[in-house]
């Protein structure tokens, strides 16, 4: 097959079902930006999907950015929807946009706005449309920064992020096979600006691989190719790693249904850094919801306090450390700070760490953190059993009247009818 040959659906099949592994959606969704690479991707998951009956929900992000942002949201959608697909605009209207870093925050806000939508559509596999190119400017651009090998396994074909499952089925292929998927269909496409501004570093990354192949679109891609395959080296790498640190937690970490943890540090202390270092990662990303691992100087720090025996508690990462009298594990519960405001009680991830489930809406309910709130006399056995310095962090079932209806993590009150929530650690990579 040439390198410009258009992708077929049978390829596009071949690239997407090792990642779904033994999932079966009834529905997926694609984010669209309207650029080659996601136009493709919507049209050949449309035509994937057609044939299996799944649906599918293209998510459209107007970051607002700039003045004519709306306007092409608006035009992308037309063409999807001349395609014979029905899209979603999603607004990002932050009252104030920032103005430094501001791709960066552009991605967050769209990751948000994405994970938000495919959560009230009860969809839990989104597709993005990132290919070997941009692989390979990832790669790139993490060794300019000195990323180890977590960074420069770059981005994963399959990925978890907010309990939102991400899909990469166009990362082994070139972008010039993408766009010739559109011209065989004729398809019209848009061109982001910011995608040729210089200000930009990945832009700029780019430009340096022109220089570096002398423009040769061979070379270049010969190029992408070999840092695309530096990206599965390490990303092997990092596959043997994150199995030595699981065993690590394994042997010396007990969660617990209240999304706490007790650990036995001796395991942790005996490690060598890089191991130890790296499970800490994963265990803090649990307790603590964030879907981004915790700054390095944190973390030594915490180990180094660790093994210097240094008095708890510790904080870190939205994380509590601390020795309960009489037991010989140290706790890890969630930090009474930075939690969620009240909200409607529905189908979400709540705090990055419990998967809630509502099988029909719940009307004058809302979930909070527990806080101070003092219980009833009837608390069930486990919530004597699980540390008071725990408590204020757990979600909470409400009334509109502010009546505390309950605990899920203490076993306590009496849940909703079609309501589950059970802790869902994220579990990020280091």
């Amino acid at each position: 097959m040439t390198t410009g040959a258009a992708v077929t659906v049978a390829e596009f099949d071949r690239c997407l079902r090792p990642l779904l592994a033994d999932d079966k959606p009834k529905s997926i969704a694609v984010a669209v930006s309207g650029g080659a690479d996601s136009m493709a991707l919507v049209l050949l998951t449309a035509d994937w999907a057609r044939k299996k009956r799944i649906a599918v929900l293209p998510l459209i992000v107007d970051h607002r950015l700039r003045a004519e942002s709306t306007k092409e949201a608006r035009h992308v959608a037309g063409l999807l929807r001349r395609a014979g697909l029905t899209p979603k605009i999603l607004t990002w209207d932050a009252k104030q946009k920032p103005s430094a870093n501001r791709q960066a925050a552009a991605r967050e806000a769209r990751y948000a706005l994405l994970s938000d939508a495919c959560a009230k559509a009860g969809i839990r596999h989104l597709l993005l449309a990132h290919h070997r190119d941009d692989q390979a400017e990832t790669v790139l651009l993490r060794a300019l920064r000195g990323s180890g090998v977590d960074g420069l396994a770059a981005m994963q074909p399959r990925a978890t992020r907010d309990g939102l499952i991400l899909l990469r089925p166009l990362l082994d292929l070139p972008k010039v096979r993408l766009v010739a998927t559109l011209k065989k269909r004729k398809q019209a496409w848009v061109e982001d600006p910011s995608n040729a501004s210089l200000s930009f570093q990945r832009v700029r990354v780019r430009a340096a691989l022109d220089l570096l192949s002398e423009n040769d679109a061979a070379v270049r891609a010969e190029l992408v190719q070999h840092l695309a395959q530096t990206a599965k080296n390490f990303a092997r790498t990092r596959a043997l790693l994150d199995a030595a640190a699981y065993d690590l937690l394994h042997a010396s970490v007990q969660l617990t249904p209240a999304g706490t943890a007790w650990l036995d540090p001796a395991a942790l202390i005996a490690a060598e850094d890089d191991l130890a270092l790296r499970a800490l990662v994963k265990l803090l990303g649990a307790i603590g919801g964030l879907p981004v691992p915790p700054r390095l100087d944190g973390l030594q720090r915490l180990l180094d306090a660790l093994r210097g025996g240094k008095s708890l508690p510790l904080t870190l990462h939205r994380c509590l450390l601390s020795r309960v009298r009489g037991e010989t594990h140290l706790l890890i519960c969630r930090e009474a700070r930075y939690l969620p405001e009240p909200a409607p009680l529905t189908s979400m991830l709540w705090d990055g760490r419990f998967r809630i489930a509502a099988t029909k809406p719940v009307r004058g309910v809302s979930i909070a953190p527990l806080g101070k709130d003092r219980l009833s006399k009837d608390v069930a056995l486990t919530a004597a059993l699980l540390p008071k310095v725990a408590w204020p962090a757990l979600p909470a079932l409400r009334t509109a009247a502010g009546r505390l209806l309950a605990v899920p993590g203490l076993n306590w009150g009496e849940m909703p009818a079609g309501v589950t929530i059970s802790f869902q650690p994220a579990l990020p990579a280091a």
